[in-house]
């Protein structure tokens, strides 16, 4: 009988410490959890990085210069602890630049702050009768104060700013998403009735689009005769192409 109370009570003893060392375990792994990520809280941001999308295509804002808005109202967080990084006044501050269409901002594992620039583009640059000389983005509002040599279509005639936001934007968006066109049409002229004419880069010829509506249809009909009739009869056949009306293509021969 001694001998198993013996043992018993050893086997109590064992299942005693087991459990302290649990214990003591699982507070030390509590406790190294609790100042890692307490450690991790008020580290210091290690750098920012501001990458501007679209640079090949256009340069209107540089890296430079959002960091020195960012540096003017001490937004910069580089050395700031990474907890009190308010990454919605960055993106708000950033976006206060003319030329930024939107900014995201992030942190990543390794300290380090993100701001992702995406840019305001040009679609078409005005050149109204009036005088009046601008670019519009693909939303048709005016890009002030821009010295941008861009390859962009250049929009002339009658040109109202409430015809270039309605229509033209459109316009030079269609034209830009399709590589034949962006790279084919030079100048789009607004005539005093509010109809289209388009100037090819090449082919001696005017585009007569009509109303600004139904643009990408239009588009389409003419690349099919470019594709079927003047590549056999030659660029400078017609002096005038028309498809005002659906399903027509209206030609003026070349005098």
């Amino acid at each position: 009988m001694p001998e198993r109370e013996t043992k018993k009570k050893t086997s109590g003893w064992m299942v005693l410490m087991k459990i302290m060392v649990m214990l003591v375990l699982i507070a030390y792994l509590v406790f190294s959890f609790i100042k890692e990520h307490t450690w991790k809280n008020h580290a210091p941001c290690q750098d920012l990085i501001i990458c501007v999308k679209d640079k090949s295509q256009a340069s209107f804002v540089s890296e430079e210069d959002l960091l020195a808005i960012l540096e003017k109202k001490h937004l910069n967080p580089k050395g700031s602890p990474i907890n009190q990084i308010n990454l919605q006044s960055i993106e708000k501050e950033i976006k206060t630049h003319q030329f930024v269409l939107d900014a995201q901002c992030y942190k990543t594992a390794n300290n380090v702050v993100h701001v992702d620039v995406e840019q305001r583009l040009p679609v078409m640059r005005i050149m109204s009768s009036t005088g009046e000389n601008y670019f519009i983005d693909g939303n048709g509002d005016k890009m002030l104060n821009v010295e941008y040599p861009a390859d962009v279509v250049v929009a002339t005639g009658s040109i109202s700013q409430k015809y270039a936001k309605k229509y033209l934007a459109h316009i030079g968006k269609t034209l830009q998403e399709n590589s034949f066109w962006n790279s084919q049409v030079e100048q789009v002229n607004v005539l005093k009735d509010g109809t289209l004419e388009m100037i090819p880069r090449v082919g001696n010829h005017v585009i007569h689009l009509g109303k600004p509506t139904g643009i990408a249809e239009k588009l389409k009909r003419i690349k099919v005769f470019y594709d079927k009739v003047l590549c056999n009869v030659g660029w400078n056949k017609y002096s005038r192409i028309s498809v005002e009306y659906n399903n027509q293509i209206i030609c003026t021969k070349t005098k």
